[in-house]
Order: C-alpha cells, then structure tokens, then sequence
C-alpha cells in the first residue's frame, strides 16, 4: 500500500479530461507546425543544388485527444523522390547534405510550442 494520497492528481486529471483543450491544443500545434514549414522552406531555399523543392506542407490531424502534424515536402509533387534524403543526409558516395535537417527546424521551435502549450494549461486551470 502506498504512502502517498493522489485524490488531488486524480481530481485534476479528472478536470482536466472533461474540460475541452483539443481545440486550444490544435491551434498551437497548427501554429508551431507552419513555423517549422517556413524554416523547412528557407533552409531548402538556401540550397543550390535543391532550392528547386518548393512545395512543403504540414498535414494536421485530430483523433480524439491526440493532435498531431506531419511536416514534410512533397516528394511525389516535384519529381524529387529520393533525393530529398540526399538533399538532408548526403548519398552514399557523397555530395549533397546540403539542407540542414528539418529535426533542427523542431528543436529551434520547441521552446515556443512548450510555452504556448503551457499557456493552454494555465489557462484551462484559471478557468
């Protein structure tokens, strides 16, 4: 038997399961999903060999209290299959590796979607 009482944990998780955040929580991830896609864009932009990538998007997608965003070129789109991988990682025989990784686009935005998601909580338990 455990020695810690949880009813506070469980009344807030309770709080915070009926109260409806999707909306609020889909609206930041939307928003740091178009940062990251406009970094992707720059950084293929920036690129001499590839610069001819232009079409990324960010498909967003709720399942009930999951949201979440894929962010990516359209390889399929331009003709580039493959080479988009060669654009980021470089080919086995080298060449390419000239387009930073969109992981880097995540991580610079990371602060910001934890800040925003925070807001959302805060907000929630203020109400």
């Amino acid at each position: 038997m455990s020695d810690y009482d949880f009813t506070e944990v469980d009344r807030l998780a309770s709080q915070m399961a009926s109260l409806n955040i999707v909306p609020a929580v889909r609206q930041v991830v939307s928003k740091g999903s178009l940062q990251i896609k406009n970094q992707i864009q720059r950084d293929f932009a920036g690129s001499r060999h590839f610069r001819s990538v232009r079409e990324i998007s960010y498909d967003l997608s709720t399942s009930g209290d999951v949201v979440e965003s894929v962010i990516g070129p359209h390889v399929e789109n331009e003709g580039f299959g493959s080479l988009v991988g060669i654009a980021i990682y470089g080919g086995s025989r080298g060449g390419g590796g000239t387009v930073p990784d969109p992981l880097i686009a995540l991580r610079a935005e990371e602060p910001a979607l934890l800040e925003a998601m925070g807001d959302v909580v805060e907000k929630v338990l203020d109400e």
